[in-house]
């Protein structure tokens, strides 16, 4: 989403890279009045303020931009338009393809249309791993597995793709190749939750009940609302010999799915 880099914007571009949100702030109003509107709604957008990054990009003439702030704003179709002016006036960016592909993916469940627009982005940037990673997540969810393991592989950097691996080699009958990529997932992103139930059945195909209750705790720390989780660690204490802790993970699913349903 990012401008290319210049030398007046370089020091706020890396501000931002590393967190340094304040000093990004402050370096934004030393910027000539054309470029600032667009460098105070990307900051906007880093702070999840969709609408004040929409009000700033209006004036700021960058679609790409505007598009990612309208997304934010839940506003799908505006952010369609955006993306379009934006391949319209710079077909080479890959960056419009790929957010077209991960809002097909995610917000309208359309596996087809997200690998088309996955594809397109990286015949545009054919080394962008994450775009590739998503494109093989979709090609499984459309059953083109030796497609889909062929892009995992060639992102395995990506935590996701590391997880698509363990799940294909889970779905296949083959618990313990599953284990190494599954493991090296976690490594890679501590925090994925998918990752972490993943886990759990890998390990309980492994006859490892202990390995299972702590890979469904540490789920349950990062999605605490999801009842599911608290379901399986039902299971999983009982399997253990953890009665108490068993019916304290029961309530605690019933008080969930009470609230929130079955989902996170």
């Amino acid at each position: 989403m990012l401008p290319p880099a210049d030398a007046s914007t370089n020091a706020i571009r890396q501000a931002l890279q590393s967190g340094q949100i304040a000093r990004a702030t402050s370096l934004v109003t030393t910027l000539d009045p054309h470029i600032r509107n667009l460098w105070q709604g990307i900051l906007a957008i880093t702070q999840n303020d969709a609408h004040r990054a929409i009000r700033f990009l209006r004036k700021a003439d960058a679609p790409k931009a505007l598009g990612v702030a309208y997304y934010l704003a839940g506003q799908h179709i505006l952010f369609r338009e955006q993306m379009a002016e934006a391949i319209r006036r710079d077909p080479g960016d890959f960056g419009p393809y790929y957010y077209l592909g991960r809002h097909y993916d995610s917000d309208v469940d359309n596996a087809d249309e997200a690998v088309r627009w996955f594809r397109l982005a990286l015949e545009r940037n054919e080394g962008y791993v994450a775009a590739r990673s998503h494109l093989g997540q979709c090609l499984e969810r459309l059953g083109k597995i030796v497609e889909a393991e062929a892009a995992y592989n060639a992102s395995l950097t990506v935590a996701q793709s590391q997880v698509g691996l363990a799940r294909l080699h889970l779905v296949a009958g083959d618990a313990t190749s599953a284990l190494p990529f599954i493991e090296k997932a976690i490594a890679l992103d501590s925090r994925d939750v998918t990752a972490l139930k993943l886990a759990a059945r890998i390990y309980g195909a492994l006859g490892r009940p202990g390995d299972v209750v702590r890979a469904l705790e540490s789920a349950a720390v990062l999605a605490p609302r999801d009842a599911s989780i608290q379901y399986q660690l039902v299971r999983a204490y009982g399997s253990v010999g953890a009665t108490a802790k068993s019916e304290t993970a029961l309530r605690e699913f019933e008080r969930l799915r009470a609230i929130y349903g079955l989902g996170p």
